[in-house]
């Protein structure tokens, strides 16, 4: 079995220059070959923002920090005192929240090993989310990109922190397969990702994202300054398409593109990728595809893109 493996991790200093301000310890990504077929995966369990809490609703903060903890306690379960003990909350306000979000199917309460576990109540409160009428759309056309080029597609959603979440993923008969579990964090300097993001903001936007930017070697390719970082965001808009080339992921080449909403704001990104050796010699036709499929999205949304986004 063959591997290609990249694993970045975080140095005890934060204010080294390769240090990622996203990251709490490590980001590690992998291309493995299974026969004939090759996975690409990655493992996010050190990459978990945490937004510090607003101060306006504890209650509400509180019961969001023990569904976001139980998500990423090993084994996705916790107990009363491992919650509390985390989070610092008193025992008798943890114990009524834990009683409220499994009365509602939030949780579900396993009195022989204690412990809470995430449970479906989730999925039905937030099934619009996944079962919008904009996903459907998205979906539909990255499904038949997929078909047409062979090459498997993610669809991530950029988050406040600029991080951002996969929301599903296409994979088809192609070659390589995509892992990458939905809710799966990139960190906010994934290379295909940030740029569709970046590519087409506000300088102001880019400025802010390279004032938090602390660069990670994640391979030899990746870009570590400033000014090369600067000047990829530039040829993206002029290209009209952003491009990895093994930046994040050794052997990986990634394209993408970004999704708009009707006031003009990026809400999605989707990235096709495929191993290096593979995509480089079909770049051009590929971009043709995934920008092609880029405009229709964004039109069948009636978003209102940049003035130099592509339009044929």
């Amino acid at each position: 079995m063959k591997r290609i493996t990249r694993k970045t991790s975080s140095p005890r200093t934060k204010d080294a220059a390769d240090v990622n301000p996203s990251a709490t310890g490590a980001y590690t990504s992998e291309l493995r070959q299974s026969g004939s077929r090759w996975l690409l995966t990655a493992q996010d369990d050190d990459l978990h923002p945490q937004l510090p809490a607003p101060g306006l609703v504890p209650a509400v903060e509180n019961a969001v920090g023990i569904v976001n903890f139980i998500n990423r306690a090993p084994g996705h379960m916790a107990s009363l005192t491992e919650i509390l003990t985390a989070l610092s909350i008193s025992k008798s306000h943890c114990h009524s929240i834990l009683k409220t979000l499994t009365y509602f199917g939030w949780l579900k309460f396993d009195p022989r090993t204690k412990a809470y576990h995430l449970n479906s109540g989730l999925l039905a409160s937030a099934s619009s989310l996944l079962g919008s009428p904009v996903l459907d759309t998205i979906r539909h056309e990255l499904q038949q990109l997929v078909r047409r080029t062979e090459i498997p597609a993610v669809l991530t959603q950029p988050q406040v922190d600029d991080t951002f979440i996969v929301i599903d993923k296409f994979n088809g008969a192609q070659s390589m397969e995509v892992s990458f579990p939905i809710g799966h964090h990139f960190p906010r300097d994934a290379t295909a990702n940030m740029r569709a993001y970046l590519a087409w903001q506000p300088e102001s936007v880019v400025d802010r994202w390279m004032k938090n930017w602390r660069p990670v070697r994640y391979t030899s390719a990746t870009l570590m300054t400033e000014e090369d970082m600067r000047a990829e965001i530039v040829a993206t808009r002029k290209r009209g398409y952003a491009r990895s080339v093994g930046e994040l992921t050794e052997g990986l080449m990634a394209l993408g593109m970004p999704i708009f909403d009707r006031q003009g704001e990026v809400i999605y990104i989707f990235t096709c990728s495929g191993l290096l050796s593979a995509l480089a010699p079909r770049e051009e036709q590929l971009a043709r595809e995934i920008v092609r499929t880029a405009i229709s999205i964004n039109r069948a949304l009636l978003a209102r893109v940049p003035g130099d986004f592509p339009t044929a």
